[in-house]
């Protein structure tokens, strides 16, 4: 497996949990805000052999999850071997993916606990095309988010990232309406933009980080919305907060 960093030990990465954070190489969307830019070069990283993987989890007593992020974890060929192996292991396993995949996702969940899926704004081919890069298969995105639905055993978290130049208030309410529609019933969450150098400096004043009270707005609508799923805010002012408790 290709595989472009590290981390041994996180407490952002899943919530409630300490993990291990494998950072997998290569993506099939080139998202120009993305922090992980140099995951997309062909020679970042190196090979990994998958007991080689294991043995760095096994020998990690720090952590009680593994989070395997990237890039587009489900570009790997053995990554459905990886997930196999960690679930013997023991450890609380997610996978962060873009959803374009639902061939492969289907074959994880036996072997997984979460997912988190970022999607990038509303299933509306130009506006996506315009955050992505490229053109994006809409059909492959619902079918993830669908079959991943069905398996309650499954912790599914949904989660936009909010770039003022790129989304705006009716592009989140379309959001909702969307996972409303389709009965969805795990977490969603409005991710704050923050601006890191692997995004690039030629990107600083394109992409700049929303302030605080600007999310808490668009969240607000909803508060009082009778929703199938619950809506959290990620800030650097509140960390990971479902929305009810920003407005006690």
């Amino acid at each position: 497996m290709k595989i472009g960093g590290i981390i041994d030990i996180s407490t952002v990465d899943i919530p409630h949990k300490s993990a291990m954070v494998i950072f997998t190489v290569g993506c099939n969307f080139k998202c120009n805000f993305c922090h992980n830019k140099y995951l997309l070069q062909p020679k970042v990283g190196r090979e990994y052999e998958i007991n080689e993987l294991i043995n760095l989890i096994k020998t990690n007593e720090l952590v009680n999850g593994v989070s395997i992020t990237g890039g587009e974890p489900t570009l790997q060929h053995d990554l459905l071997e990886l997930c196999i192996e960690i679930q013997k292991v023991g450890k609380y396993l997610s996978i962060d993916t873009n959803g374009s995949r639902p061939e492969v996702i289907k074959k994880l969940t036996p072997y997984i606990n979460r997912i988190a899926l970022d999607l990038k704004g509303p299933l509306e081919p130009e506006k996506l095309k315009n955050i992505t890069g490229v053109n994006v298969d809409l059909k492959k995105i619902k079918e993830t988010i669908e079959f991943l639905n069905k398996h309650q055993d499954i912790d599914f978290e949904i989660r936009t990232t909010y770039i003022e130049s790129l989304l705006n208030s009716e592009d989140i309410n379309d959001i909702i309406d969307l996972l409303r529609n389709m009965g969805f019933k795990g977490s969603f969450v409005l991710q704050q933009y923050q601006f890191s150098e692997g995004v690039g400096e030629e990107f600083k004043q394109i992409f700049s980080k929303p302030e605080h009270d600007l999310l808490v707005n668009l969240v607000k609508p909803y508060k009082e919305l009778d929703l199938p799923f619950s809506i959290f805010l990620r800030d650097e002012i509140v960390g990971y907060s479902i929305i009810d408790k920003i407005f006690d």
